[in-house]
C-alpha cells in the first residue's frame, strides 16, 4: 500500500482496527469523540486478546454483566447494524460473555447451534422470561436438525426383516397362524368325513412373534456432559418411536432422574435439564436394574465420563448384577469437543472385566451398533 493511498480516513479506519497499540506507527492518527467511543467499545472485547490478560470477562457467568450489557448498548448506537451483530456473536461465542443473554435481541443475531444449546442450558435459570423463551426456540431448531439427520437412518436400521416365506421360500411349521388358517378353511370342511381341507395357510411374520427390546438410556449429566446429553435426548426421543423399542431415560449427577415420560418432546426435556453437580453412576445403573424384568432382551447404554464421584465399587457391583442376569451393557464414553474420547479408562476396563462392553461411538455408530445387537 503506497503511502499515498493512506489518507486520513484510512488511517483513522486502521487505527480502529489495530488498536491504541497502533497509534504510534500509524503517526500518531487522532480520533474524534465518536471514534474514541467505538475505539473504548472495541478494545473492551479484543483487548482480552492481549498478553493473555482477560479482561473483564464474565467467563460463563449467567448473571447480568453490567459493564457488558452498557457495552452491548453502546455497540448498536455506535456501530452499523452488520457490525454489531459481528461483535455480538464474538462477544458470546468467542470470549463467553454469557451476561449479554440478558438481552433476548442478543439471540437473534446468533445462528443456532450445539455450542449455543449447550450455553443456554448451563444459564437457563438464570434467564429472564423473555430470553428463555427465545432460548426455546433455539433448542427446538437445534433439536430438528439433529432428528432430521438421525432418524432416518434409525427407521432404516430398525426396519422389520422381509421373511423367506413372503416371497416363496420355506415357511416353518412354527410361524403357522393356526387361527386365522382355521377361519379362511371352514368352507372346505367334509361333513361326511370329518375333515377339513387347509387349502391355504397362512403364517405369522417372525417380527410380529418377537418380544420387543427394552433400551435404557443412562446419561451423565454433571456439567462435563453437557453436549453429550443433548445428543442422548435426541437418540433416546428416536428410539422411543420404533415399535420394536421400548425406551426409557435415567439422567443423573447426585440423584437420578427418570426422564422417560418426556422422551416425545425433547427439546421441553432439555430445558428441564439440571446440567451440573457430582456423578452417582452406581445409583444410575442400580435405578436401571430395579426397572428391568426381561434381562436378556434389555440394553442398558451408559454415557458419562465415568468420573464416579465416589468409590467405584458401587457402579461396578451393579454392572456385574446387570450383564450376569443377561442384559447387555454398553459403556459410552465421553468425546470432548474435538471429538477424541475423554473418559476415566480404568473405570471403563474395570467395568469390561465385569461383562460390560466400553466403546467410543458417535450417534450414527451407536445406531447400527443397537440394530445390529437387537436384530441378532
Amino acid at each position: 500500500m503506497s503511502e499515498r493511498a493512506l489518507d486520513a480516513d484510512t488511517l483513522r479506519r486502521w487505527r480502529l482496527v489495530l488498536g491504541a497499540a497502533a497509534e504510534d506507527g500509524l503517526r500518531g492518527q487522532a480520533l474524534g469523540a465518536t471514534d474514541d467511543q467505538r475505539d473504548q467499545a472495541l478494545g473492551f472485547l479484543y483487548d482480552r486478546e492481549q498478553d493473555g490478560h482477560p479482561r473483564e470477562r464474565s467467563g460463563g457467568s449467567g448473571r447480568a454483566d453490567p459493564a457488558a450489557v452498557r457495552w452491548l448498548g453502546k455497540v448498536r448506537t455506535l456501530f452499523p447494524q452488520t457490525a454489531a451483530e459481528v461483535l455480538q456473536r464474538d462477544a458470546l461465542e468467542r470470549y463467553q460473555l454469557h451476561g449479554l443473554l440478558t438481552d433476548p435481541a442478543v439471540l437473534d443475531t446468533v445462528a443456532p447451534s450445539m455450542d449455543l444449546v449447550r450455553i443456554l442450558l448451563g444459564l437457563r435459570h438464570m434467564l429472564p422470561p423473555p430470553v428463555l423463551a427465545k432460548a426455546q426456540e433455539i433448542v427446538a431448531k437445534v433439536v430438528a436438525e439433529l432428528e432430521a439427520r438421525l432418524a432416518p437412518r434409525a427407521l432404516s436400521a430398525f426396519a422389520p426383516r422381509r421373511q423367506r416365506h413372503a416371497r416363496g421360500g420355506r415357511a416353518r411349521l412354527s410361524d403357522l397362524d393356526w387361527p386365522h388358517t382355521m377361519r379362511h378353511n371352514l368352507r372346505h370342511y367334509q361333513s361326511d368325513t370329518g375333515e377339513l381341507i387347509l387349502e391355504r395357510l397362512f403364517f405369522k411374520r417372525r417380527h410380529e412373534q418377537r418380544l420387543p427390546w427394552h433400551l435404557w438410556v443412562v446419561v451423565d449429566q454433571s456439567g462435563s456432559m453437557s453436549e453429550s446429553v443433548i445428543h442422548s435426548a435426541v437418540m433416546a426421543s428416536i428410539f422411543a418411536r420404533l415399535r420394536a423399542v421400548r425406551t426409557r431415560m435415567l439422567l443423573f449427577a447426585d440423584d437420578v432422574t427418570d426422564a422417560s415420560s418426556q422422551l416425545h418432546a425433547p427439546e421441553k426435556l432439555l430445558m428441564s435439564v439440571q446440567i451440573g453437580g457430582g456423578t452417582n453412576i452406581g445409583a444410575a445403573l442400580a435405578c436401571a436394574r430395579g426397572q428391568i424384568d426381561t434381562p436378556r432382551r434389555s440394553v442398558v447404554v451408559l454415557i458419562s465420563d465415568l468420573y464416579e464421584g465416589g468409590t467405584r465399587a458401587p457402579l461396578l457391583r451393579e454392572t456385574a448384577a446387570l450383564t450376569r442376569s443377561g442384559v447387555t451393557v454398553l459403556v459410552l464414553a465421553a468425546l470432548d469437543r474435538q471429538a477424541e474420547p475423554d473418559y476415566d479408562r480404568e473405570t471403563a476396563r474395570q467395568m469390561v472385566a465385569c461383562g460390560a462392553e466400553a466403546a467410543a461411538m458417535t450417534p450414527d455408530a451407536l445406531i447400527d451398533w443397537l440394530a445390529t445387537r437387537m436384530q441378532s
